[in-house]
């Protein structure tokens, strides 16, 4: 069973005051290139003690493949818009792929994933069993004779029909089956998340909100549906509820990146400079390879006019992640940071 925690979000780096977009953006003439970032995990033990490599699948062919980090991250960047599926297939855990979107009307979108590996019960020291059950976990890593067994098999074949239009891209048959599956059993929490990471991926906001409350009210140990809650917030303008909700998945999941970089984002909308400038470097230590966090770090240097430093984590953004869709935007905007330093200099 598989199950989505998807959190999409897109940055704008193209002038001397730029900042992140939590939405969608005007429609573009170049090609629109994104990235698909996940952290991987064991349950509650954190990223797995090897590190595990991902394959990037698309149209049924593996087309990249990484190596997680020593954090557990991955990241696949230079995506054009299409379906993509991020598969991991390692002796130690169960088969897993996760599907991940591109949506062709943003700009430079970012799809994140939070992966639960379930180990092979054939390892003893690694079993299931064996294992405390995941807080915070994806509920796509429920034990799935557990869901068999609670909820009617009709349930369990709509939702895999969901999942499988949405591999192939078709949201709209994907919603009408997850849909069937919660009007069958409402208590179906897998369904209701998949729905809001649907309406998500849309830009259909409360919609997307109503599904991802259900998911925390069935299933309240789910730090990414509070993530996404917290998210689904600020891009409807409420600080408060998302203020609220972040701090809740925080608690479920303290060492999220993916937590730290939205608390920071948020901290930097209302005004909390230096709390964001904090939550925003530590994003970077946890997860390195989240380029937006650098990109975002930039953009509050930026509203401070701390024009210098903005200019060196600029440069150290573009050897960090030479191969990034943002790095031409950046040479621009260095160009402009070190011209208008010369000028005043003068």
């Amino acid at each position: 069973m598989r199950c989505k925690h998807l959190l999409t979000t897109t940055i704008l780096l193209c002038g001397m005051g730029s900042l992140v977009s939590w939405g969608p953006l005007c429609a573009q003439q170049a090609q629109v290139l994104g990235s698909i970032v996940g952290h991987v995990s064991v349950g509650r033990s954190g990223p797995p003690r090897e590190r595990v490599l991902v394959s990037l699948i698309f149209r049924g062919a593996a087309i990249d493949s990484v190596y997680t980090d020593s954090q557990g991250t991955f990241g696949f960047h230079n995506l054009g818009p299409n379906p993509y599926t991020v598969s991991i297939e390692d002796d130690q855990y169960q088969p897993l792929q996760e599907q991940a979107v591109i949506e062709a009307n943003t700009l430079a979108p970012m799809v994140f994933l939070n992966v639960i590996l379930v180990p092979k019960a054939t390892n003893p020291q690694l079993t299931t069993k064996n294992q405390p059950r995941p807080t915070g976990a994806n509920p796509a890593m429920a034990d799935v004779r557990e869901l068999s067994a609670k909820f009617p098999k009709r349930v369990l074949k709509e939702f895999h029909r969901g999942v499988d239009a949405d591999q192939i891209g078709n949201k709209d048959e994907a919603v009408r089956h997850y849909a069937k599956a919660v009007e069958i059993s409402p208590d179906f929490y897998p369904a209701h998340n998949n729905l809001g990471s649907d309406h998500l991926s849309r830009s259909e906001f409360a919609n997307a909100r109503k599904e991802f409350e259900k998911v925390i009210l069935l299933n309240k140990s789910d730090a990414a549906a509070y993530f996404n809650l917290g998210n689904v917030c600020m891009m409807m303008g409420q600080p408060t509820d998302a203020q609220i909700y972040l701090d809740e998945g925080m608690r479920r999941e303290p060492d999220s990146a993916l937590g730290h970089f939205l608390l920071g984002s948020l901290a930097m909308k209302t005004g909390k400079f230096q709390q964001a400038e904090e939550l925003l470097r530590h994003t970077i230590q946890l997860s390195p390879t989240m380029a937006q966090a650098h990109l975002q770090l930039v953009n509050l240097m930026l509203q401070q006019n701390r024009n210098a430093e903005a200019t060196s984590e600029l440069h150290l953004f573009v050897t960090t992640f030479p191969d990034s869709p943002f790095v031409p935007k950046a040479h621009q905007l260095l160009q402009k940071l070190e011209t208008s330093s010369v000028s005043t200099s003068k």
